[in-house]
């Protein structure tokens, strides 16, 4: 029986079979590392949502509530001023408006002040400047802790009037001093509208501690063209010199920014004996404005 020859085909197949095996090692050695290595994990798009208006440019989205703001005011209207007061805590860090007031001051109602205003949280910091019936002073900026004398909180203040500026430009007053007083039921460190959430809520809780708080939801409104959610409450309020703020406070909510918009301040049920009239209008939030704004060289002086 004769040996098979071997032929330069079957050392192609020989050599491909080789090949072949060789190959499949090799991927199955891929595979293997591969599956060993921890997975990356993949970037989730999140949805699209809707941008709010330019007035509420946030630097974070809001954190979505469990029910919609009215079920909320009308269960619960110091709950939905918490929520509305913890909701500004995240979202916003400074803002410009016009500012409105007319204030029962030594037994007088002011003329109605129009006041552009520059307003930002950290470091806490007002910069106003009267458009309207200018008292005693034209222009103010105050920064916490910037400007301190003996202790006291500090102002930079432009005097009202022209012939008062040809004597001097700007003084430094104190923020809880007399003058001060005399001028505004509020000081310029309780200005804005987490200050005002603040003041409603801490005297409600103080009435709610002696069973004498009587807070309600009204219903919807409007300011300056923007519909509003109305907060009433009321207080055991006798007169200038007690702890309560004043007999009724009306309270007009901005039903997309959720913030105070008007706050009217009655000596009496009937609301004929008016305390203060607070309007915030024009509202641009988060504006980031810079630091220079807030200096005595920003203002020019």
């Amino acid at each position: 029986m004769s040996k098979p020859r071997i032929t330069s085909g079957r050392i192609q197949v020989v050599i491909g079979l080789v090949l072949l095996a060789a190959l499949i090692f090799q991927c199955h050695r891929a595979l293997t590392a591969k599956a060993r290595q921890p997975q990356t994990p993949v970037a989730v798009q999140e949805p699209v949502r809707h941008r709010p208006s330019v007035a509420f440019a946030a630097p974070a989205p809001p954190s979505p509530v469990s029910e919609p703001p009215e079920a909320l005011a009308t269960r619960d209207p110091m709950g939905f001023l918490q929520m509305a007061m913890e909701r500004y805590d995240r979202t916003v860090r400074d803002y410009t408006c016009t500012f409105t007031k007319k204030e029962l001051i030594g037994g007088k109602l002011t003329g109605e002040q129009v006041i552009d205003v520059w307003f930002r949280e950290k470091p806490f910091s007002v910069r106003m400047e009267w458009k309207r019936n200018a008292d005693k002073i034209s222009r103010v900026l105050y920064v916490a802790d910037r400007w301190i004398d003996e202790g006291r909180q500090m102002a930079l203040v432009e005097p009202a009037g022209s012939i008062a500026r040809l004597f001097v430009s700007c003084v430094m007053r104190p923020i809880n001093g007399e003058e001060a007083k005399r001028s505004s039921r509020r000081t310029i460190d309780q200005f804005g509208m987490r200050n005002s959430l603040a003041l409603t809520l801490k005297y409600a809780r103080l009435a709610q501690e002696k069973n004498l708080l009587d807070l309600s939801y009204k219903g919807k409104g409007e300011v300056d063209g923007r519909p509003t959610f109305i907060f009433e409450r009321r207080l055991p309020y006798t007169d200038e010199h007690g702890i309560w703020p004043d007999r009724v406070l009306v309270v007009h909510m901005d039903q997309e920014m959720l913030l105070p918009v008007l706050c009217l301040a009655y000596a009496d049920d009937e609301r004929k004996i008016l305390l203060g009239h607070y309007e915030i209008t024009n509202v641009k939030l988060n504006p980031n404005l810079p630091d220079s704004v807030f200096t005595k060289e920003g203002m020019g002086f």
